[in-house]
């Protein structure tokens, strides 16, 4: 028997069943197995990433505490590391140079602490400080640093407590007997991508840029990855009303091109500095 050629195969009658009846019959229930699979699937990806924003999120709260100097909100800080009952906070040190001691410590339960300023390491040149508190009957969770470097493209996930404005803040005193000092505020978290990451630092150790605009009052807080770990401390929001930083760390001239980066991005100093700052 001679074999058929591919045209004639396709024409003969059994092929003619399998293709009008079998076939349909196949997929038809091969769709209705897997459907439902694929679409659990995706709601479960779905789920866990809304999960995972959550934590993120808390893990934020908790660790992100607001500065105040006589009772006034002044900046953000984050809580970095913790030995017995002694809390270590880092900030920026232009936060605590705005203002003058007393300095308290807010932490996310709403308890305030007298904190101490921590002479800064000899010959430093980084915008940081640091500030402690004890705390013998509260115990608070402090950050995870990264040990890993942040890439461009990578998301990131900030907060920190924007200064009120004139008005508001007068509003609030009113309504709350003129004690500052004891507002709980959940700090403002923004989400964003890192868009440059310099290799030479801004002046003040400045080096990892992001997308998303971070307000006044939320110098000092924390940077973290996806995995929850402090990558960073925000200090220069876009977009300032003063002049960006015209010199890098090691004294040379920032170019028109890199001007504007700096201007149009929001820089965060990188856990490496922190930690060599902090001597962790």
């Amino acid at each position: 028997m001679s074999k058929l050629t591919p045209s004639e195969l396709l024409e003969s009658p059994q092929w003619q069943y399998w293709i009008a009846r079998v076939f349909p019959m196949l997929y038809i229930t091969t769709l209705t197995l897997l459907l439902p699979k694929i679409l659990t699937q995706s709601f479960v990806v779905s789920e866990l990433g809304a999960t995972q924003e959550q934590k993120l999120q808390q893990h934020l709260r908790s660790i992100s505490i607001k500065i105040l100097a006589h009772g006034e909100t002044i900046g953000s800080g984050v809580l970095l590391a913790k030995q017995q009952h002694v809390y270590t906070v880092i900030t920026n040190a232009h936060v605590i140079q705005s203002a003058s001691v007393p300095f308290q410590l807010q932490t996310h339960d709403g308890q305030v602490y007298a904190a101490a300023l921590i002479t800064p390491p000899t010959g430093q040149n980084r915008d940081l400080s640091i500030l402690r508190f004890q705390s013998p009957d509260r115990t608070y969770l402090t950050a995870k640093l990264a040990t890993a470097l942040p890439k461009t493209g990578d998301r990131v996930w900030s907060s920190g407590f924007p200064l009120v404005g004139v008005g508001e803040a007068s509003a609030g005193r009113e309504n709350r007997s003129n004690d500052t000092s004891t507002q709980i505020w959940e700090p403002n978290i923004v989400s964003g991508q890192i868009v440059q990451i310099l290799p030479i630092p801004i002046a003040g150790g400045y080096s990892i840029g992001s997308d998303r605009s971070i307000e006044k009052g939320m110098s000092g807080g924390p940077m973290i990855d996806r995995s929850g770990k402090l990558i960073g401390i925000n200090g220069v929001h876009a977009h300032p009303l003063w002049d960006s930083p015209e010199i890098l760390e090691d004294g040379s001239t920032v170019s028109d091109v890199l001007q504007e980066q700096i201007k149009n991005s929001n820089w965060a100093i990188p856990i490496e500095f922190v930690k060599e700052y902090a001597r962790l």
